[in-house]
């Protein structure tokens, strides 16, 4: 086990840098390491075999089933996204949301409020497909949902007040 933590701690050093190989103008292959952006990706994609030939001896089943549940963690998103996907949507959802609650109690401007909320919506799921983890996104979409229910709930009441003719009001 500890073999594989540190093959896995050395790779990563070594590939975080660019041009970690330099090839010669004699070798026309380059090493299939030296290109990589993101170390995860390359990782990620490995099979067994490969690590193995890349280990240069053969792992046993605990570094087998840590080597796997280390390919799931990466998968699933449990490391930060870097480089171009990182984008403003999940903070724009979650400013679109506040402005979406906090305009509903505002007297003539609470029709903004729907906008907002839709859009808080469509910003916070896309910010969410890009990155599974991103807390701004999730509470822009909540946000928005919850403008969206209190929204709904204030013309359910006010259909009411005029429906009984407003004889709650004495």
């Amino acid at each position: 086990m500890r073999y594989l933590l540190l093959f896995i701690t050395a790779f990563f050093f070594i590939t975080a840098t660019d041009g970690a190989v330099i090839p010669s103008s004699k070798d026309p292959v380059q090493h299939p390491v030296a290109n990589l952006f993101i170390p995860y990706e390359f990782v990620s994609n490995l099979k067994i075999k490969e690590a193995e030939k890349l280990l240069g001896r053969k792992m046993k089943l605990k570094e087998k089933l840590a080597f796997k549940a280390f390919q799931w963690k990466i998968k699933k998103g449990y490391y930060p996204i870097k480089g171009k996907e990182i984008d403003g949507r999940g903070k724009t959802a979650m400013i679109l949301g506040i402005i979406a609650v906090a305009a509903l109690f505002i007297p003539y401007v609470s029709i903004a409020s729907i906008p907002c909320a839709i859009l808080a919506i469509i910003f916070g799921n896309q910010a969410k497909k890009i990155n599974p983890n991103d807390g701004q996104a999730k509470a822009g979409v909540v946000l928005g949902w919850v403008a969206i229910g209190l929204l709904i709930l204030a013309l359910i009441l006010v259909v009411a007040i005029l429906a009984s003719g407003g004889f709650w009001f004495g």
